[in-house]
């Protein structure tokens, strides 16, 4: 028997489990179809999960994209013991708050005031709305392939091939504000911009469409055509904010948006999101103009988290970052000479310590190109990988943390030179 063929015996016996009393048997959507079967782990620590039967994995899935520290960062843990010890949560303001929102104005360009939610979906619907009420205006631009959460308004245009609502059960009048465009069409942009629009969204660089860096010049025309218009300028970094690097993609591209979308990696595990913007931008939360509501927002537990994440990356900067980009580098490269050693057709890209290996298409020069990627034999590579006891995102997505050694790059490139073996016979 392989060795983590218990752990998929345990994984599809518990499914059976969870799908009689939880709708898919999860929490969200994706972990349900994670091939040959879900891992149900148990505990993790530094980047290793483990399951019920004590099989072990390498993570790159690092829940989703947030652990940058890995699973069990000593001076996270001590602050959340810390907080936790305090109380779990009142409905005043603590001095949480203003801590984190100094940080984040210290770290990131953009960011002179902050607001806080509990996820990077609430995050991005709170830049919406806050830029429709600064301009008073409603249109909005959205580029296809970029994410900015599951929320109706903006949850269109995910797919190459699909400009519509990402689900069923999505309102389609929601869109009815919404002029899509192709990301990274420079000219496509500056015909359909005008001062009519409220705010232009975006992903600086295309991680969850691909791993991409922007075309030459594309943010800069973005920049100079949304200040000359009045039109507000949101990034989401809910993936490259904290990750890329302490000031995220605006600061490595040197193009600072009016707004910026964060999450993920500066709350190291924890639940959070926010809006970082310059004080023009964020008068109405900050005027009390318009209502910023939730019983979970500025959570003491989320942002002891997120303070003590942001001070490590900070003090250890540019160490971590160089650190895990060679590690992700490294990868990178082994996964193109399997690819050719094999014979298997495959795109390997990289931004920074995320990665992207997609099958069945040589390579990926712009988003419109994942319309012709191989998904089915991308997820079987993951689950190849999965069977090596190494853990990567379905559709082929890894995230390198700081607790990642070489002794898992070693584990991690043996395993793909099997997985890609085994797809080219």
């Amino acid at each position: 028997m392989h060795p983590a063929d218990k752990a998929f015996d345990y994984g599809r016996a518990y499914r059976e489990r969870a799908l009689k009393s939880v709708a898919f048997g999860v929490s969200s959507t994706p972990r349900g179809r994670q091939l040959p079967a879900p891992i149900v782990a148990k505990r993790a620590e530094e980047a290793h999960i483990y399951d019920e039967t004590g099989a072990g994995f390498v993570d790159y899935a690092l829940g989703y994209g947030p652990l940058i520290l890995g699973h069990s960062p000593a001076c996270v843990v001590d602050a959340i013991q810390n907080a936790v010890q305090l109380g779990l949560r009142t409905a005043s303001v603590h001095t949480g708050e203003a801590e984190l929102g100094e940080l984040i104005a210290d770290t990131l360009p953009c960011a002179e005031q902050s607001a806080f939610v509990s996820s990077g979906s609430e995050a991005a619907h709170l830049a919406l709305r806050t830029a429709r009420a600064v301009t008073g205006k409603l249109p909005v631009i959205k580029f296809r392939c970029n994410y900015h959460g599951w929320f109706d308004n903006i949850h269109f245009a995910n797919d190459a091939q699909n400009d519509g609502p990402a689900t069923i059960g999505q309102n389609p009048d929601a869109a009815s504000h919404m002029t899509i465009l192709d990301w990274g069409d420079t000219a496509g942009f500056e015909a359909a911009i005008s001062s009519d629009y409220a705010a232009v969204i975006l992903e600086p660089i295309a991680v969850n469409g691909g791993c991409l860096y922007p075309p030459a010049g594309f943010l800069e025309a973005i920049r100079r055509k949304t200040q000359e218009l009045g039109v507000v300028l949101i990034f989401d970094e809910v993936i490259t904010g904290y990750r890329l690097s302490v000031g995220g993609a605006q600061q490595v591209l040197k193009v600072c948006p009016d707004i910026a979308v964060i999450g993920k990696a500066m709350g190291s595990g924890m639940p959070i999101g926010a809006i970082a913007g310059t004080k023009e931008a964020m008068e109405p939360i900050a005027s009390g103009r318009m209502l910023h509501r939730g019983t979970f927002n500025g959570n003491p537990i989320s942002l002891a988290a997120s303070i003590a994440c942001i001070n490590h990356l900070r003090s250890h900067a540019p160490t971590i970052y160089n650190d895990i980009d060679a590690m992700a580098a490294d990868l990178e490269d082994h996964a193109n000479a399997c690819a050719n050693a094999s014979g298997v057709t495959a795109s390997v890209t990289r931004v920074g310590s995320a990665l992207q290996i997609f099958l069945g298409l040589p390579k990926i020069t712009n988003l419109s190109d994942t319309a012709h990627i191989d998904k089915q034999l991308t997820a079987r590579f993951a689950a190849e990988m999965l069977k090596r006891n190494v853990q990567i995102i379905a559709r082929g997505l890894m995230y390198l943390s700081s607790a990642h050694t070489q002794q898992d790059i070693d584990l991690t490139k043996d395993a793909m030179t099997e997985a890609f073996a085994v797809l080219g016979q």
